[in-house]
């Protein structure tokens, strides 16, 4: 049943890849994410967009400090993406411009520092950014040309998009725990409960997107696949007429975030995934109680770059929102220790 297959633990990463040598110690001189904005500020309206770059605090305790020191509900307060504590990340948030009028020097604080800030017309919501830009110092010895020949595969083929360990929580059971939830009736309202949810989903498409790696990547007659770049979702029909648009990373398969309305695959495709459902608890009542929606297999990696250093390297990358740092350092081979920073959502 569920219980016998971990999300993560459990992912055929490589032990021996090329980076084996590499650790990554968490903490914000080596850890630097900047998040990609979806639109640029407007200049006018009702919310004001605070470029922030912070430190050893995470986002929904910045934005609680900011909505006290605003005088604001912290509702009132928007983010696009979370940030972990142990970082030094720059990221936007919005506030309504009227509570922010003349009040910004209250900010002031040694973990946290405003960048920039400018009016919009709407509230930031979470999703609305392009991706994450990330910076990571590696330290310990490896094979530079070795690692570059993985990133070489990671630019044409993408990276798996598996969900990362943080989404299972500290001791990795949160996905049971969200199962538990529904299977017991017991759902109540409020951010942690939806998020102990989202990690019960997170852990099925974990399962299907196994799965579906090496020669079960291949797009086929039934699968929904994903166009990069707009994030429309479309029924493959002739696998083969799709295939060069997959070759070229531009359409992806797509796995599940069961619940109320996702569209299901057909044919073998669908059979799959369906069987994995069951394995991993799913069961068709709950589609009720949750909302659904399709992720793709597999992302792109943008600004791919590894720089030696003395001790090391420097690794950057660019990933969509939603996908995990920690996934592509696990098919080098480099452990990311329990508690490490690595993610960004």
């Amino acid at each position: 049943m569920s219980g016998e297959w971990h999300p993560w633990r459990d992912l055929r990463f490589p032990a021996d890849g090329p980076g084996a040598g590499l650790a990554y110690p968490a903490d914000a001189e080596r850890f630097h994410v900047e998040e990609l904005p979806l639109y640029p500020a407007c200049g006018e309206g009702e919310h004001l967009y605070l470029d922030i770059e912070k430190r050893d605090i995470d986002t929904p305790l910045l934005a609680l400090l900011i909505a006290e020191r605003l005088g604001i509900a912290p509702a009132a307060v928007g983010w696009a993406g979370r940030k972990d504590r142990r970082a030094t990340a720059r990221q936007r948030l919005s506030v309504p411009l009227a509570a922010a009028a003349g009040r910004l020097e209250s900010l002031a604080d040694p973990r946290f520092r405003v960048l920039s800030a400018q009016p919009h017309r709407n509230k930031l919501r979470l999703g609305h950014l392009a991706g994450n830009r990330f910076r990571l110092r590696l330290v310990g010895e490896a094979d530079g040309a070795l690692i570059e020949g993985e990133l070489g595969h990671l630019r044409v083929e993408g990276l798996p998009n598996f969900y990362g360990p943080q989404r299972f929580g500290a001791d990795g059971q949160n996905h049971l725990r969200g199962l538990s939830a529904l299977a017991g009736g017991g759902l109540r309202r409020g951010r942690a409960q939806e998020f102990l949810l989202s990690a019960f989903q997170a852990a099925l498409f974990n399962r299907v997107c196994a799965a579906r790696q090496g020669p079960a990547a291949a797009l086929a007659a039934g699968d929904l696949a994903y166009l990069h770049g707009r994030g429309a979702i479309f029924r493959v029909e002739d696998a083969e007429a799709a295939a060069p648009r997959a070759e070229r990373l531009e359409i992806s398969a797509t796995g599940p975030l069961p619940g109320g309305h996702m569209l299901e695959p057909t044919g073998e495709p669908g059979a799959l995934e369906a069987a994995l459902l069951a394995a991993g608890g799913w069961r068709p009542e709950f589609a009720a109680r949750l909302r659904g929606g399709r992720r793709p297999l597999r992302v792109p990696v943008g600004d791919l770059r590894l720089e030696p250093v003395a001790g090391g390297f420097w690794l950057a990358f660019s990933l969509p929102p939603g996908s995990y740092a920690s996934v592509l350092l696990a098919t080098l081979g480099i452990g990311v220790p329990a508690g490490s920073p690595g993610d960004a959502e």
